[in-house]
């Protein structure tokens, strides 16, 4: 069996100001086009098909179109819900529960863990498991963040075994959208509200799980367990979302099972968006900007040096908001007090702000409540999400 495995798309993510021509359609053809190529039986998504709950109707038939190419390939698809697009309350409808409405058996959608069975491989699917649900529960309220954490953890092996439980055969795959603690973390951490409680993939491993295809963490990486070296891919997103993916490699895997993972091989996304950091460091850092990169780029500037000549560094800034692609901000890291531009909105993390401030704080009473305060800020972003 050959299948693709994506994840976190993120489709409907906000664009950088200026970016008129962007156009997600290009990645989805390309995929369809590889999956004619290479005819995979399957395309697995591991969670976040969109960036929010409620996606606008464009981006809803943006994906309708790419579900629709592949049905019409005969090509099946296994979808689990992420943090992004799930629902925190069991009883809070998405837009995939369209799917599940119509009578369409080439398409599987998972809100809840279960077992589908497809060309005769058990995939047992482990959409995000939120917090709340455990919350909600009375004998759970007086808990620590962390030790309701700790608590899903344990419920999320148990799941996990009975599932194992209801299935004789071997050829398991496991579908899920959770971090692991040997995982490497990228941007995802800057668009996650939600405190997460890794496992670690010995603690997941088992002995007839034969491919363990992960989402939620945006850097493409391939991790091996110990006891019984099975592996555990992570293909990352599938576009860069922002500077903090600009080195990254984006795409999916291409995977191939019989009683066992036979091979898995990356495939590039061609259309991924390019992004562009021009760090001025001194007045020889002017020689080496990359002109051409910037066509084609999302471009800021980053100053990190005192200059002899700052006149260049105007005259530069002038050009790259001339050629650029999207000129995006420049950050005058010499000073607090100096900006060479006025920055334009960059998004950051405001868990991470909160944060910040608390360890920086020399306030006893700010200390000494820390974790409370995190705890009830996430609680607000998570209801805000909502």
């Amino acid at each position: 069996m050959r299948f693709f495995h994506l994840a976190d798309l993120h489709i409907g993510f906000p664009l950088k100001n200026g970016e008129n021509n962007f156009n997600f359609q290009n990645t989805l053809d390309f995929i369809v086009e590889k999956a004619k190529e290479y005819k995979v039986d399957l395309v697995i998504i591991a969670g976040d098909v969109f960036h929010k709950r409620d996606p606008e109707v464009k981006d809803e038939k943006l994906f309708a179109r790419f579900v629709s190419s592949l049905a019409g390939l005969g090509i099946e698809i296994l979808i689990v819900t992420g943090n992004h697009e799930g629902a925190p309350f069991r009883d809070r409808s998405i837009h995939l529960d369209l799917y599940n409405e119509l009578p369409l058996e080439f398409i599987h959608i998972s809100k809840m863990p279960k077992v589908f069975n497809i060309k005769g491989f058990n995939f047992l699917t482990l959409p995000y498991p939120f917090k709340t649900n455990i919350l909600a529960k009375e004998e759970f309220r007086d808990l620590s963040e962390d030790e309701v954490l700790a608590k899903l953890n344990v419920k999320l092996l148990k799941i996990i075994d009975e599932l194992l439980g209801n299935i004789n055969d071997r050829n398991n795959i496991l579908v899920a959208h959770i971090p692991v603690a040997e995982g490497t973390v990228g941007f995802e951490q800057y668009i996650n509200f939600s405190k997460d409680l890794p496992l670690s993939i010995d603690e997941l491993d088992r002995e007839n799980i034969i491919y363990f295809a992960l989402g939620h963490l945006h850097k493409n990486q391939i991790l091996k367990s110990r006891k019984w070296e099975h592996t555990f891919a992570y293909p990352g997103s599938l576009d860069r979302l922002d500077f903090g993916e600009e080195n990254d490699r984006k795409g999916f895997f291409l995977v191939e099972v019989s009683d066992s993972l036979k091979d898995i091989e990356f495939i590039e996304n061609p259309f991924s968006r390019k992004f562009y950091t021009v760090e001025i460091i001194d007045d020889n850092s002017f020689e080496s900007v990359d002109f051409e990169r910037a066509k084609e780029s999302i471009v800021r500037v980053v100053v990190k040096g005192n200059l002899e000549d700052e006149g260049r560094l105007k005259i530069l800034i002038n050009k790259l908001k001339e050629i650029s692609y999207v000129f995006t901000q420049v950050f005058d890291e010499r000073s607090e007090n100096t900006t060479v531009l006025p920055s334009i909105y960059e998004l950051k993390d405001p868990i991470k702000v909160i944060e910040e401030y608390l360890d920086k704080t020399s306030d006893p009473r700010y200390k000494k409540v820390r974790d409370q305060i995190l705890e009830e800020a996430r609680n607000i972003m998570e209801r805000i999400d909502e």
